[in-house]
């Protein structure tokens, strides 16, 4: 049967974070809507998150078998070398048994085996990354890609020019339904959202703030992270203050439609979203990120003038809360920095990669 008429089969390699899993969901849902009975089939990380993730939007999950290296000991990364053959060739088994037809990388430790694989097989692969500061497997993964997708423009330097095309990051159909309609003249509103398992430095710059936050008299939307869960809940209760806290949002867009500003790391899937709803954010960049990417991304949006850009350090007791209450006093500023963040954005950039991924599979 010719691949025109069977279903088609996409395989998503990487995932581990929401930053590599969210977009990847984002493209594998174009591509079904462009084909429909397409399968897909995400192998990445055995991560509890990530396997929720995929079954949530029902595709297929595997493991690639891969292990990270970043952090460990000289014998754990040799360990983790040696296992490589192996993982590669569980990888092509996989893919043999799916039948796939193309992969798409998006990133992380786990995407390694899967792209070689896909390689030795003579699949074609396409690559999206997601910051400014392409990581380790992205780098090496490209030599075997047909083509590469980029978020921000300077990652075109560390990629072949022929190669790459300047895409943005995709983002979920329910963000992008949610900024057809966005809620005017709503009470103020503050979302803090650290990512998708929180940010400890986050929750205590909040925590250490809650009396000034108080004043300021608006409504608080927590996503603390499970892990500092009970110590930021005790907190608002010490404090009296009235907020919505959550270890995870699944329904982000709804938050996203509340806020009138956010605070939030700079996660390349967390700023697409700022960027496609034109939200005004204050933005305080993961410190031990790789290559330091996420201040590398905060500084973009900062440089746009989308966005306040504060460092981790300089989250000294009463910093948050001033930044916070002094950018919800000037509405104009609030205003000129939504507009600045929409104009940045890219919302079609799902679309943009599943077409070259259907072409690429036609070819």
């Amino acid at each position: 049967m010719s691949k025109n008429k069977r279903e088609l089969r996409l395989v998503v390699a990487g995932g581990g974070t929401g930053g590599h899993l969210f977009p990847g969901i984002a493209i594998a849902k174009r591509v079904c809507q462009a084909r429909p009975g397409t399968r897909v089939l995400f192998i990445g990380t055995d991560r509890p998150f990530e396997k929720e993730q995929v079954a949530r939007v029902n595709f297929e999950h595997a493991v690639s078998g891969a292990t990270g290296i970043k952090g460990l000991g000289w014998k754990k990364k040799l360990s983790a070398a040696l296992r490589l053959p192996l993982s590669v060739m569980g990888c092509m088994v996989k893919l043999i048994r799916f039948r796939a037809d193309a992969v798409i990388g998006v990133g992380g430790f786990s995407s390694g085996p899967v792209i070689l694989a896909a390689w030795l097989l003579r699949k074609p692969v396409v690559l999206h990354e997601q910051n400014s500061v392409p990581g380790v497997a992205n780098r090496l993964a490209s030599r075997f890609a047909k083509r590469i997708f980029i978020t921000f423009p300077e990652s075109s330097t560390f990629f072949p020019e022929n190669k790459c095309a300047l895409s943005g990051n995709p983002v979920r159909s329910e963000i992008l339904e949610a900024a057809s309609f966005l809620e005017e003249n709503k009470p103020a509103t503050l979302l803090v959202a650290g990512g998708s398992q929180g940010a400890s430095g986050i929750n205590r710059a909040m925590i250490q703030d809650l009396s000034k936050f108080k004043s300021l008299e608006i409504k608080i939307i927590h996503q603390c992270g499970s892990q500092d869960l009970s110590e930021v809940q005790m907190a608002y209760e010490t404090a009296g203050v009235d907020a919505e806290i959550h270890p995870f949002i699944q329904k982000m867009e709804e938050a996203f439609s509340q806020a009138t500003l956010v605070v939030c790391r700079a996660g390349a899937t967390t700023l697409s979203e700022l960027m496609v709803l034109g939200k005004p954010s204050i933005l305080i960049p993961f410190p031990h990120a790789a290559d330091n990417h996420q201040e590398r991304n905060a500084r973009y949006l900062e440089n746009e003038g989308a966005a306040q850009v504060i460092l981790e350090p300089e989250l000294t007791p009463g910093a948050l809360a001033e930044a916070v209450g002094l950018l919800l006093k000037n509405r104009e500023t609030l205003a000129r920095q939504g507009h600045a963040a929409r104009k940045l954005a890219l919302p079609h950039a799902d679309s943009m990669v599943a077409d070259a991924i259907l072409k690429l599979i036609k070819n």
